[in-house]
């Protein structure tokens, strides 16, 4: 059997995610791309109120354009009704879109909607068997420069 947390353990749980911090290459190549200006997202299936605590306990509140939560749609992604919000926003092309994502199942869905998927494998693991492959794949965000 599995035992569901409690709701203090559950609360917990929630108020560890709020203050995670990036790792170390992070803001500094955040900053580098809002310089460029490139428009910067979050597109989370995360609620809103979780998301905006995480990016004010780790100072980005002036990095990020936009966040994008699940909860505008109703439908977890990889539904395509998630990865339209940034299109429809920016009124932009999804091949214009670098989507960046630890998660190979979040890499395949963003690359199967037609992003321009990149994985990000700090631990050097092999791409799950999935039915799509990035074209590009960093070990950090730093390198994520040599590719805009």
């Amino acid at each position: 059997t599995c035992a569901l947390p409690s709701s203090n353990m559950r609360t917990e749980l929630l108020d560890l995610y709020k203050v995670l911090s990036p790792f170390k290459e992070v803001p500094e190549v955040l900053k580098t791309l809002k310089e460029k200006n490139y428009k910067l997202s979050i597109l989370s299936n995360g609620t809103p109120t979780l998301l905006n605590e995480l990016i004010e306990s780790n100072n980005f509140k002036n990095i990020f354009d936009d966040v994008f939560s699940i909860e505008e749609v109703g439908i977890y992604k990889p539904s395509s009704k998630v990865y339209d919000m940034p299109i429809k926003k920016y009124n932009i092309q999804k091949d214009e879109v670098a989507f960046l994502s630890a998660n190979t199942w979040d890499v395949s869905g963003g690359g199967n909607y037609g992003y321009n998927s990149i994985w990000v494998n700090r631990n050097k693991n092999i791409f799950d068997n999935l039915d799509y492959k990035p074209s590009n794949e960093i070990n950090n965000l730093k390198q994520l420069l040599d590719l805009v």
